[in-house]
């Protein structure tokens, strides 16, 4: 668990405000912008930002399927393990007891090769079981393309210095028609008032 400090808290805070994710729903293209005062900072923000979210989006739709994959490797190996045993059982059996024609070595014999022949048949599937789990963890994992690479902008997104400026001489305006209109009265009622 993490805990971060009041100051720490204020910086992810003004990260977090800086950084805006959007999934389009049919297309799943999902865009990133970041805004910061400094472009080469929110260019190097957003490719960090964009190599996370690939990364955690990629572990979070293969999660399922690569315990999966765990799984069955397991159990291949230990498939692999019991054939590679029941072979060697038959084949030391079978050369050692190979002149002997009674009916409790044949008997044995045989038996040996069944377990060998079913070590065999579950090896097999489990090899089968490992190619199909090997293909979903590949069929899961999403493709990625980066149709416009982060990049350091030339001009700046904002503050929109024509906005700042209408700002500014709207309020230069209602200013001055407020002092036409009601403080110039009012001052020079005062001055003759004193």
């Amino acid at each position: 668990m993490y805990e971060l400090t009041r100051d720490e808290s204020g910086i992810a805070g003004a990260i977090n405000r800086c950084i805006q994710v959007s999934v389009e729903k049919k297309t799943y293209v999902t865009t990133l912008q970041v805004s910061m005062q400094d472009p080469l900072i929110a260019a190097t923000v957003a490719d960090s930002v964009r190599a996370r979210l690939q990364d955690y989006i990629t572990e979070y739709r293969t999660e399922k399927a690569r315990q999966t994959l765990s799984y069955v490797q397991k159990l291949y190996k230990e498939a692999q393990e019991e054939y590679y045993k029941a072979q060697e059982q038959y084949a030391r059996y079978a050369d050692a007891n190979q002149s002997l024609i009674t009916l409790r070595s044949q008997a044995e014999v045989e038996r040996l090769q069944n377990e060998r022949n079913l070590a065999y048949s579950t090896y097999t599937q489990m090899a089968q079981q490992l190619q199909m789990a090997k293909a979903k963890v590949d069929e899961i994992t999403p493709v990625y393309t980066i149709i416009q690479p982060a990049s350091v902008p030339l001009i700046p997104s904002k503050p929109r210095k024509a906005m700042i400026l209408v700002g500014f001489v709207f309020l230069c305006g209602v200013g001055s028609v407020g002092w036409i209109l009601f403080l110039q009265d009012w001052f020079e009622k005062r001055k003759k008032a004193q």
